[in-house]
């Protein structure tokens, strides 16, 4: 348990995560904390208590049933840093027993105890994980968003290997998607026409070099999201070798100049950072998610330099796209 107040039960905002019917992925957490915000916020800007359900009888819902009551420890270990990432939290809380903490919420109901999702919602195995609704109505009342974090407890766990590899670089954080290379056999004919063509990278990568050789790329992601191949471009460097997790990536995505990727979990930190981005190949399918038309260049909470791309990638076009942050942030 996370606990950064000793006075959690005053003003306080319940965030539940049910993984019995809230899926283990990295973006679908970090919307469900954006969420989670903007509601607290809409409440009085209470402090969070976040619930972390994961009960072995019920691990994961049934998008995601290779996840289950021998493995799902690991799942939720790899993708805890992303609950860490909401700047009002003040406790965070693991439940493995779900009906008995069912009648703990029940309680709740008769003190209007607020939260998100509702406790009926909870109650009825119902979240909406993935859309901009209350973000976009938030922000459309208020005309700002709260801003995601690094992780809690990492803001300066970066600080000494930026200042040894990256010192007096222009750092750019990457993900690149990869579904096909995914492990899990349930992942493996999912969307996979939204991985990012890595040759086109690593061309944009070798162009790069040689135009602006300040820049260094810093690749995010687990082993199975990049190939071997990476390693014969001398402008990256990808963490996990070096031994970092997701937590310290969080961290240097919120410390880059930049931050380039396809639409996907990473993706989702940088849209509610204060970070430059450009998310590129942004999938069509998920307009209706976020409440944008297909083609609209920017969220309208998007701060400037954060750029929507809805094209798939060439070298051309993401070294078009780069230039045009990187030139305008270099001349202020």
């Amino acid at each position: 348990m996370f606990n950064n107040s000793t006075r959690t039960e005053e003003k306080t905002f319940i965030g539940i995560y049910d993984f019995s019917y809230a899926p283990y992925a990295l973006g679908d957490v970090i919307t469900w904390q954006m969420n989670l915000c903007v509601k607290a916020g809409e409440s009085g800007n209470r402090n969070i208590v976040q619930y972390i359900i994961a009960d072995p009888l019920r691990p994961s819902s049934y998008l995601q049933r290779y996840i289950m009551e021998d493995n799902y420890i690991e799942y939720l270990n790899n993708l805890f840093p992303a609950f860490l990432c909401c700047p009002n939290t003040v406790s965070i809380n693991f439940v493995k027993d779900k009906d008995i903490f069912d009648l703990f919420l029940l309680k709740k109901i008769f003190k209007d105890q607020p939260s998100w999702p509702s406790i009926m919602g909870h109650l009825s195995g119902k979240l909406d994980f993935i859309s901009h609704k209350a973000i976009n109505k938030f922000f459309q009342k208020y005309n700002c968003i709260p801003r995601l974090t690094s992780p809690k407890g990492y803001e300066n766990s970066m600080d000494s290997f930026l200042k040894k590899r990256c010192r007096d670089r222009y750092i750019v954080t990457v993900n690149m998607r990869q579904r096909r290379l995914y492990p899990s056999p349930d992942e493996v004919n999912i969307a996979i026409n939204r991985d990012s063509p890595l040759a086109e990278w690593y061309k944009f990568f070798k162009i790069v070099k040689d135009k602006h050789p300040d820049v260094v790329f810093l690749i995010l992601g687990g082993y199975s999201t990049w190939e071997r191949e990476l390693y014969h471009h001398k402008n990256v460097i990808i963490p996990r070798t070096i031994g970092f997790g997701l937590s310290h990536e969080l961290t240097l995505l919120h410390k880059s100049d930049l931050f380039i990727g396809t639409s996907s979990g990473f993706s989702a930190m940088a849209t509610f950072s204060k970070i430059p981005y450009i998310i590129t190949n942004f999938d069509y399918a998920a307009s209706r998610y976020i409440g944008l038309p297909v083609g609209t260049p920017k969220y309208p909470f998007g701060m400037e330099h954060q750029i929507l791309s809805w094209e798939r990638e060439s070298a051309e076009l993401l070294l078009s796209l780069f230039e045009s942050v990187y030139e305008s942030i270099r001349k202020t």
